[in-house]
């Protein structure tokens, strides 16, 4: 089940993406690297190979990539899926496009201040999270 701090991680879990997109393109370049291939003797796939190493550490990212985006999917299939069109839009506008509270109000139209928006925000979520445990 998603949680509201998990949406609250939502924009940090984007910059972990293109965190490792940089470490992977890091780690091959690495690999590809003429000083990181073997000694110039041919025999490149001994354990201490720094290219082994490198393709490992690529494997590993990769890995580690796939999960954050599986979080970032499960989140955005949750608020594509809230059946509440106004919590829809406040989850997509503030949680998911990182708007603060004052450009989702703005962005809502039908607010007159960002704080009816939070009360709104903060009581969709206790409803949803009382109907989470009952059914439980």
């Amino acid at each position: 089940m998603i949680t509201r701090e998990d949406l609250k991680q939502y924009q940090e879990l984007l910059i972990e993406i293109d965190s490792l997109d940089v470490r992977i393109a890091e780690a091959y370049n690495t690999y590809r690297s003429p000083s990181m291939m073997s000694d110039g003797s041919g025999h490149g796939s001994e354990p201490g190979d720094p290219t082994v190493r490198a393709m490992h550490r690529v494997e590993r990212l990769k890995e580690e990539r796939a999960t954050v985006m599986e979080r970032i999917i499960a989140i955005e299939k949750f608020v594509s899926e809230i059946d509440d069109p106004r919590e829809r839009a406040i989850c997509n506008l503030h949680y998911l496009t990182g708007y603060t509270w004052q450009a989702t109000c703005l962005r809502m139209r039908k607010h007159c201040s960002a704080s009816m928006l939070v009360n709104y925000d903060r009581q969709w979520w206790e409803k949803h999270e009382s109907k989470s445990i009952n059914n439980n």
